[in-house]
């Protein structure tokens, strides 16, 4: 397993169809990021207009605007300094994914919409900075494009 990081994009999609230690990504504009098992962390730092779709030990979100997140997490999402991001289960599939969730994270609980905000600190009040995306809005499950077969 290797760390991972992507940033300066606009207008990418990017598939990562393989265990991660860590992720990082910073400055990504009007991306989609799938993303396969990350063992660790995934990081990510002003990003805008994004949809990423992860499986994840923790992640943490910070300066982010406008996106989406569609997640399996085994603690708590963290958001800090965001503002219109919204939340829904994880959305991405491909062959080796179950086999490698099962060596990576084993997960026997999914916090994908138990957001901890840490501008947020009234308990037992919603914070207005973040949402569950509505089911009606929601992405199907995405499949990485078939790739061509090489010339002969």
């Amino acid at each position: 397993m290797a760390d991972f990081s992507l940033s300066n994009l606009t207008d990418c999609t990017v598939y990562i169809c393989a265990p991660l230690r860590a992720i990082r990504m910073y400055n990504l504009k009007s991306c989609s990021v799938f993303v396969g098992p990350v063992a660790g962390s995934a990081l990510l730092y002003d990003c805008q207009g994004c949809s990423f779709s992860i499986a994840s030990q923790q992640l943490r979100v910070h300066n982010t605007t406008d996106s989406d997140f569609y997640l399996l997490a085994r603690s708590k999402p963290i958001i800090e300094n965001c503002d219109r991001v919204r939340f829904a289960p994880y959305n991405f599939s491909y062959a080796q994914l179950e086999e490698q969730l099962e060596e990576s994270l084993d997960v026997p609980t999914n916090f994908w919409n138990s957001v901890e905000d840490f501008n947020w600190p009234r308990i037992g009040e919603v914070s207005p900075y973040w949402s569950i995306l509505p089911e009606e809005e929601r992405r199907a499950t995405v499949t990485p494009p078939s790739r061509p077969s090489p010339a002969v």
